[in-house]
């Protein structure tokens, strides 16, 4: 009986009767041993034909993405470029001692809290292009109040209302809802995947422009008496996030609407009656669209032939 078992677990196992001999000589030791390897020429072919699927699934992004992949970038640079200064900034500019600051930008944390709790409902009701103009607009207020304050007066009004309205309200996956409604379930991933790249890359290139312009010299404006005053390294880096966020403010404008690329496939795209409409050639307010790809299908799937198989 144990001859028989162990030549049918492997035929190349020498094996006699006795039970200990019933198993292999040599069992593999790691998972690579026991798996087939796979040739470098064909592992090297999967890793083109991999790129050239991502770079399909780009393409078949409506063009309205790379928009918001734009302010998703110019967001992050808005938020890490305040977060990274903002106490050196009100301890040194306002004058304010560290016990004073550690309690103001608590206090500012929890009202960010609160307003981005309530935010997140508001872009369900709303919509993104409402929110994003009505954030931005609070913002470049409180911004401004930052940027060219000098009393303490605007510095509270900048931390404990308009910071929160505007900043907060952006700071609520606020174009992840934009992404996910430009988007199938086949571009989803490399589109959520460019948004937390872009996120990422503006707050590095933020870090890195703090440490460059903390080896400016002072500026000092006399020209006009509302911006008049000494422009410390810190405080002009404030003006290059409200430089920022007045450019944001502009595309948000005249480029983002509340489009919804909808896919008959897609299992989260849950509104039937749009679904119907659009089958039938009908669009409601012009909130739905059907998937527009940056290049005509037809043209990449002459060019990406294997991966509209494959996929």
């Amino acid at each position: 009986m144990s001859r028989r078992v162990s030549q049918q677990l492997d035929g190349r196992v020498s094996c006699s009767s006795s039970p200990s001999s019933s198993l292999p000589k040599r069992l593999p030791s790691t998972f690579e041993e026991s798996t087939p390897k796979t040739p470098k020429s064909q592992q090297t072919q999967a890793h083109i034909m991999s790129v050239k699927e991502i770079i399909l699934r780009f393409l078949l992004l409506p063009k309205e993405v790379l928009i918001v992949l734009l302010l998703e970038f110019l967001n992050s640079f808005r938020s890490f470029g305040l977060r990274f200064v903002l106490y050196q900034y009100v301890t040194n500019e306002f004058e304010l001692g560290d016990s004073q600051a550690g309690a103001v930008l608590g206090v500012k944390g929890m009202v960010d809290i609160a307003f981005g709790l309530v935010g997140s409902i508001m872009v369900d009701i709303y919509g993104v292009r409402w929110i994003s103009l009505t954030a931005m607009t609070v913002s470049i207020v409180g911004r401004t109040l930052l940027a060219f304050g000098r009393s303490k007066g605007a510095l509270y009004s900048a931390l404990f209302f308009f910071s929160p309205c505007g900043d907060a309200l952006l700071s609520v996956g606020l174009y992840k809802v934009a992404l996910k409604k430009l988007s199938t379930p086949l571009t989803r991933p490399l589109a959520f995947a460019l948004s937390y790249a872009s996120y990422n890359l503006a707050g590095a290139i933020a870090d890195l422009l703090v440490d460059k312009m903390r080896k400016f010299e002072d500026v000092n404006v006399d020209s006009s008496p509302l911006l008049s005053g000494v422009y410390t390294p810190l405080r002009q880096f404030v003006v290059v996030t409200w430089v920022v966020v007045l450019v944001t403010w502009m595309i948000v404008y005249c480029f983002l609407f509340d489009w919804t690329v909808i896919d008959t496939t897609d299992p989260d795209g849950g509104d039937e009656a749009a679904n119907r409409n659009l089958s039938e050639g009908l669009q409601e307010d012009g909130e739905s669209q059907t998937c527009k790809p940056m290049i005509k299908a037809h043209v990449l799937r002459r060019i990406f032939h294997e991966q509209f198989q494959s996929m």
